[in-house]
């Protein structure tokens, strides 16, 4: 009880202070008696004049509001200057008249918006936009007494009016504010209700209420299809949802459907099933499609053509209607991979039934990379490995070929199976070491470029790029004695064409 009387009386005393503070401005009525350069000396009514400032009576462009012999209202600031004169305030009469007015107008319940402009005695001194000044016991501010907080505008609620004051409360707003909140999220749990779009932000949708609350929808419960939320809703569209966390006011618009997985898995899709889908969405690395109830498989870029230079564009459109393949399933992840590929001809089945390996055929060059070069033979794509260039060690297929022209090649292999076709440029064309054998014998002899040296000899080249080899106990002279790009003579040896091999000797 000593405590409830304490806190009482503590109150008492600062409502006292706040309204000893606002005795000092009762409005008196004077009469303007002279104005000088900076002062206006006016009678109201005292044994003494009382002056106030010039500017108090002049508009923004320093013309007067009144002539000597105008009554104008004023507020005594100071009761005696040095020089014995009263010290006044035009303005503060005018503000005293607004917060008169306003207590006239407001009654206690009411809401004012206000800005916090100082501390007081146990609380803050706050204004609105007129100028009226109100006070905010701490406690009923719900902040932290400190200078922090002048200049933060806050919305509070009038709890007594008296003749020079005015308390307001932001606690007890704040209060009802939670307990309306409260009884709105009771009636909406577990229930479907309508609300509208109001804002949409990068991680989801701001939603509005008949009522004025305000809800956010994460980017995640918008919908079960994986689109961007910005691209199903716009701000204004009537939304249905519900609620899934009070205490953060989180609701979702997919929780008001029925789940389409829950479909998927009653209906008994499996892995290799074919269904007809609708593209919805196409991006670089692949497309994603409807399989009808609004769950989405996800076609990777790899699984649209067995063509791998084509463009998703050039093969598939929005809207299009297509038949794939379920290539993997996976209902407790939510997760559904497709292939369109699957499902058409293999390139590499119909090039079989049209060449052999062995067989010399003309492509043209589509793509180069590091690691080979991809052929266009008769619309099918085949792979040209770097080893199969050229005779040439070391060189590679983006060395010696241009993309878009046409060359021959030798089909290395089919594997129509894997859709996998290799072709060969040098053996397209006669080896060098046949021409070698053909104008070459045992016994010749010949000059060539030291291109490398090893323990166990020297490997010499020449201009057509056959290379021989001179046994370390074939050389002339200590094999130390030689080196890299010398040039060098000897007698051949061996000449193998078929196997590419040439051997020389210089003894």
């Amino acid at each position: 009880m000593s405590e409830t009387v304490e806190t009482t009386e503590n109150f008492e005393e600062m409502l006292n202070a706040f309204e000893n503070e606002q005795k000092k401005t009762r409005v008196r009525n004077g009469m303007i008696v002279s104005i000088d350069e900076g002062t206006v000396f006016i009678d109201v009514g005292e044994k003494v004049e009382g002056v106030l400032p010039k500017t108090e009576i002049t508009d923004e462009n320093e013309e007067l509001k009144f002539n000597v012999g105008d009554g104008i209202p004023v507020v005594i600031t100071r009761r005696r200057t040095s020089k014995g004169a009263a010290v006044l305030s035009h303005k503060m009469a005018v503000n005293e008249a607004k917060r008169k007015e306003f207590l006239d107008k407001f009654n206690v319940g009411d809401v004012v918006e206000v800005t916090i402009a100082e501390l007081n005695k146990g609380g803050f001194v706050a204004k609105n936009e007129d100028g009226i000044e109100f006070f905010i016991p701490k406690s009923e501010s719900a902040l932290k007494l400190n200078e922090d907080n002048i200049g933060k505008k806050i919305t509070a609620k009038i709890i007594e009016i008296k003749k020079n004051g005015v308390v307001i409360s932001r606690k007890q707003l704040l209060n009802e504010k939670k307990e309306e909140r409260n009884k709105f999220v009771e009636s909406i749990k577990d229930e479907i209700v309508n609300a509208k779009v109001k804002n949409l932000k990068k991680d989801g949708v701001v939603i509005e209420f008949e009522n004025g609350w305000t809800g956010f929808v994460p980017k995640d419960e918008v919908s079960y299809k994986k689109e961007n939320h910005f691209r199903l809703l716009k701000k204004g569209d009537e939304v249905e949802v519900k609620l899934i966390d009070t205490d953060k006011m989180l609701f979702s618009i997919k929780a008001t459907q029925n789940d389409p997985w829950e479909e998927v898995k009653e209906s008994g899709i499996a892995n290799g099933d074919v269904l007809n889908v609708t593209v919805t969405n196409i991006r670089e690395y692949g497309a994603f499609v409807d399989i009808g109830n609004g769950v989405e498989g996800f076609l990777h870029i790899s699984e649209i053509s067995w063509n791998s230079n084509s463009k998703i564009e050039d093969l598939l459109s929005v809207g299009d209607e297509i038949d794939i393949e379920v290539t993997d399933l996976d209902l407790e992840n939510r997760r559904l991979r497709v292939s369109y590929k699957s499902l058409l001809p293999k390139p590499s089945q119909k090039f079989a039934e049209n060449h052999n390996e062995g067989d010399i055929v003309e492509g043209k060059v589509v793509n180069l990379t590091d690691i080979g070069g991809f052929i266009e033979v008769d619309d099918v794509v085949c792979f040209l490995p770097n080893r199969f260039v050229s005779w040439t060690k070391g060189e590679k297929a983006k060395d010696i070929l241009e993309n878009s022209k046409t060359y021959e090649f030798a089909v290395i292999s089919i594997d129509a199976d894997n859709n996998k076709i290799i072709l060969s440029r040098k053996d397209a064309e006669d080896s060098p070491y046949v021409a070698f054998a053909k104008d070459h014998s045992l016994g010749d002899s010949i000059k060539g470029t030291i291109k490398n040296i090893a323990d166990f000899g020297v490997f010499v080249s020449f201009e057509n790029g056959v290379e021989a080899l001179i046994r370390k106990n074939d050389l002339e002279k200590d094999i130390e004695e030689y080196n890299v790009g010398d040039e060098m003579e000897g007698h051949i040896v061996e000449l193998d064409a078929e196997n590419k091999r040439v051997k020389l000797s210089q003894k």
